[in-house]
């Protein structure tokens, strides 16, 4: 797939990797939609710089664990694009009280993490005659490589992934389904760290250094353009599978 003049949705995609994917498939030429949960301003500036690469950009508010929400995020684009070639489904949480006990928590994360991805996917779906839909996803997400501070949370990526594979059987040729698997990438989500937390974490990877936003991006990009890539998980981790979690 040549990307220029394709139309690609990005969720959360105002920060961290979402915001990363909206500039990378600018560059690329394609017309981006940014959405965002709560902080119009960063979507609104993600946007400005999206548009100074000549291409077509909005930022469309929507809390994806909302059905009425998507619905309306999905009538504003039918009124600016005529179809989506591409979408990112990045929006995701992380709860810090993540535990094999804490009940809510599995509710949470369920609903945003898996439900809402899969309630973004049937409306892009009937917007997509052909294209790519990629999920991101994460290494604690692999079968195994949970700990008891990220069990809700790796749960639900391994039935993202998942639901994935059996995306891709369904559609395939026509819509190539795929998923990125990110190590620890410097977002803020992880929220203010100190220097010491920084270089500690960073050691978890065989590279010794945290992964980029603009890294996960640019895996994205080469989903969207490969047509052999299919049903596949797509390890972007610096070596953190093979030091810490195998």
């Amino acid at each position: 797939m040549k990307l220029a003049n394709k139309t690609v949705l990005v969720t959360g995609g105002s920060k961290g990797i979402g915001r990363a994917c909206v500039l990378a498939f600018a560059t690329e030429g394609a017309n981006v939609i940014a959405n965002y949960a709560r902080d119009e301003a960063a979507a609104k500036t993600v946007v400005a710089e999206a548009e100074k690469l000549g291409v077509k950009a909005i930022a469309l508010q929507a809390d994806i664990t909302k059905s009425d929400e998507v619905e309306r995020m999905f009538a504003e684009i039918s009124k600016s694009f005529s179809s989506i070639d591409v979408l990112i489904n990045n929006a995701g949480i992380f709860d810090e009280d993540d535990n094999p006990e804490n009940l809510s928590v599995f509710e949470k994360i369920f609903a945003t993490n898996f439900l809402a991805q899969i309630r973004v996917t049937n409306h892009s779906r009937k917007m997509m005659k052909q294209g790519k839909i990629i999920f991101i996803s994460s290494v604690h997400g692999t079968l195994g490589h949970a700990k008891p501070t990220t069990v809700a949370y790796s749960s639900m990526k391994i039935a993202l992934d998942q639901y994935m594979k059996t995306l891709a059987k369904e559609l395939a040729p026509d819509i190539l389904v795929n998923t990125i698997s990110p190590g620890q990438t410097h977002t803020p989500q992880w929220g203010e760290m100190s220097e010491n937390y920084m270089k500690e974490r960073a050691e978890a990877h065989l590279i010794n250094r945290w992964i980029e936003a603009d890294e996960i991006a640019d895996g994205a990009v080469f989903l969207a353009k490969n047509d052999a890539v299919c049903g596949e998980i797509l390890v972007i981790d610096g070596g953190m599978s093979l030091k810490v979690l195998g």
